[in-house]
C-alpha cells in the first residue's frame, strides 16, 4: 500500500528576509473582443463536485518569472448528478445555454470553435481574468 501523503509532505523551512513584494500586473484589456479558438475541454472533480474547464489557445506568453506563463481565456462550468447518478447538465444551466449558443450537443464538441474573449472579475479577489462568451 502506498501512502500518498508521504510523497507530498511539506518541509519546514526558515526564510530570512521576507516582506511585501511587487508582483507583475497584466493588462488584459488588449485581449477583450479578440476571437480565439477553444483548444481543450477537461473534466475535473473537486470540493463542490464535477466540473469542466474550457480553455482557448494561448493568447500571449508572459515573461518575467522563472518560467513563461501561457495566457489563455478559460471558463468553468459545473456539472450535476441526477437521481439515477448520471452526471450531466440541465438545458437551462449556464453550460446548457452555452452549448445551445454554440450549436453543439456535448461540451467535447466545443474544441475548435471560436469564442470572443472578455474579462470576468473574480468575486474572491476582485481581479480581472480572461474568459469568453
Amino acid at each position: 500500500m502506498i501512502n500518498l501523503d508521504s510523497e507530498n509532505q511539506d518541509s519546514t523551512v526558515e526564510l530570512k528576509d521576507t516582506g511585501e513584494i511587487e508582483l507583475p500586473q497584466i493588462d488584459v484589456s488588449k485581449y477583450i473582443g479578440k476571437k480565439a479558438k477553444i483548444e481543450q475541454v477537461t473534466e475535473h472533480t473537486g470540493q463542490y463536485g464535477f466540473y469542466i474547464k474550457i480553455q482557448t489557445v494561448v493568447l500571449d506568453t508572459i515573461e518575467g518569472g522563472k518560467e513563461p506563463i501561457a495566457l489563455r481565456a478559460s471558463r468553468v462550468f459545473g456539472l450535476q448528478k441526477d437521481a439515477e447518478g448520471k452526471i450531466g447538465w440541465g438545458k437551462d444551466t449556464n453550460l446548457g445555454v452555452f452549448l445551445k449558443k454554440k450549436n453543439v450537443k456535448h461540451y467535447k464538441d466545443l474544441v475548435g470553435l471560436e469564442v470572443v474573449v472578455q474579462t470576468q472579475i473574480s468575486k474572491k479577489n476582485q481581479k480581472d481574468y480572461l474568459s469568453f462568451n
